[in-house]
């Protein structure tokens, strides 16, 4: 029994066509999907936005900050790098406090850093004069 209406008729026995048709689209009856209303923008076209700079000082000093902890074993240049790491961190917080430049964060980081990359250094400075002195004095010049 091939037809070539490829839909069934309506029998008034069938079940299936006495159920409701909806009277419009789904997505207008489903309250989730409803549009949302649009949010004006913060500036007008045209209006400059303060850009803020992250300060380079606080930049560096955390960077060299970070590379003395890794280098407390080299005696000299892990107390200097401690140094600059304080200094570096010191002035990059001084000028992050002045309106427009952000960074402070990093700034705290390299001055923690650098303070902490300072007692290892020390202690091993002296531990390596020590060994030194301890050398030279026993051998003397033949060892």
């Amino acid at each position: 029994m091939t037809s070539s209406d490829p839909y069934p008729s309506v029998h008034p026995d069938d079940p299936a066509s006495h159920m409701p048709t909806p009277s419009g689209p789904t997505w207008q009856q489903n309250p989730v999907s409803a549009p949302m209303p649009v949010q004006p923008y913060a500036a007008a076209y045209g209006v400059p936005v303060p850009m803020l700079r992250t300060s380079g000082l606080c930049v560096a000093g955390m960077v060299v900050g970070i590379l003395a902890l890794l280098g407390f074993w080299i005696p000299f240049g892990d107390v200097l790098m401690g140094l600059l790491a304080i200094g570096l961190s010191w002035a990059g917080m001084t000028q992050a406090a002045r309106p427009g430049f952000t960074g402070r964060g990093m700034g705290i980081a390299g001055l923690i850093c650098g303070s902490i990359a300072m007692i290892p250094a020390i202690i091993f400075m002296v531990i390596f004069f020590t060994a030194a002195a301890t050398v030279t004095t026993t051998c003397g010049l033949y060892c």
